[in-house]
């Protein structure tokens, strides 16, 4: 049997040590805290230098060679929180004086590191200051999708050709996270990435077409009538789903003979678009074609078959009204309720 004074040193042993975790636990939550405390406060006094430095009609020497001083990290959040209030000639500053200080150059070391978790802060750093340099651009093509992400956001403040060239390229990205972040960054872009694009979708298909066609609808430039009406014909039902929208974004005659066509389309999504597009239109010759479409067996398309007629005005609403007196119960059901809708909902 093991002796009580054996079991009586054990027992003291794992309090000890129990003691000794205790000790080691709230030792590191005080030094936590006052290691907190030192970074706030020396992220204030780096943040007021900043300020400084960006608001005075010159460059204080003395003041850079204190921020320089500072942690790397206390630098660089100084910078990131500044960066998010100033524009122009105070952004053009505040680049100055983070080159000057190594931020800029330690960012561009971060964006060659093998790691990906450092090359995403490279290049978050370069893209919150604007910093126009190749070797963001080169990772547009990088392995992991979360920098490929970041360095697109870069991208929208520099739309250079070479820029809008790789960007168009990685619309067919496989990553969901890097094409939102791309399709985000082209409308960031306005209207210079129209010319581009439009000739980008006349050689496109599958993905690629389809988160194309997606930028083109917000920007809506007459130039993408011709891919749009190339790509309501394609085999990918996204793709003519895409291609109905932008058409009704398009809004000329080729359009509306097209989405006339599609709202006939075999799959329930692209009648559903076509309709939805012909009331933005507000193409009052298609008020017998959509009230067929009040019949159609797919409730998503009755319901845009219903709301465009309302969007036609007085045209749609006079089929509307005849179509609750039909004999088909679905149709008579969803022209009531459309007639129902207060005008808010309806629009």
């Amino acid at each position: 049997m093991i002796s009580q004074s054996l079991l009586n040193i054990v027992m003291l042993v794992e309090i000890a040590l129990l003691a000794l975790g205790v000790g080691v636990f709230f030792a590191h939550g005080v030094w936590l805290f006052f290691e907190e405390k030192r970074l706030s406060r020396l992220t204030k006094s780096a943040r007021d230098s900043v300020a400084r430095l960006i608001t005075r009609g010159h460059i204080n020497v003395e003041e850079m060679q204190v921020l320089q001083l500072l942690p790397n990290d206390v630098q660089v959040l100084a910078f990131l929180e500044i960066s998010r209030n100033v524009s122009g000639s105070q952004k053009e500053r505040l680049r100055f004086v983070a080159r000057q200080i190594g931020v800029v150059d330690r960012a561009r070391k971060l964006c060659e590191s093998k790691r990906w978790a450092r090359r995403l802060r490279g290049t978050r750093i370069l893209s919150r200051l604007d910093v126009a340099d190749p070797v963001v651009l080169q990772l547009l093509a990088d392995p992991h999708p979360a920098v490929r992400a970041q360095a697109a956001e870069w991208a929208a403040s520099q739309p250079s050709a070479p820029v809008i060239s790789a960007m168009l390229t990685l619309l067919a990205d496989p990553a969901t996270q890097a094409r939102f972040a791309v399709q985000n960054a082209l409308l960031r872009m306005g209207g210079i990435v129209a010319r581009p694009l439009a000739e980008f979708l006349e050689s496109q298909s599958g993905r690629a077409a389809e988160a194309g066609l997606r930028v083109a609808e917000s920007l809506a430039e007459p130039s993408f009538g011709p891919p749009a009406l190339r790509l309501s014909r394609a085999d990918d039902i996204g793709v003519r789903v895409a291609a109905a929208k932008l058409l009704g974004a398009v809004a000329d005659a080729a359009a509306a003979q097209r989405l006339m066509e599609l709202v006939g389309d075999d799959e329930s999504r692209v009648r559903a678009a076509a309709a939805q597009s012909l009331g933005r239109m507000q193409h009052w010759q298609a008020g017998s074609t959509l009230a067929e479409r009040l019949r159609d067996p797919t409730w998503r398309v009755r319901r845009e078959a219903g709301l465009a007629l309302r969007a036609l005005g007085a045209p749609g609403a006079l089929f509307l009204r005849r179509t609750p007196k039909s004999d088909d119960r679905f149709a008579a059901d969803m022209a009531q309720q459309v007639l129902d809708l207060p005008t808010a909902a309806a629009g």
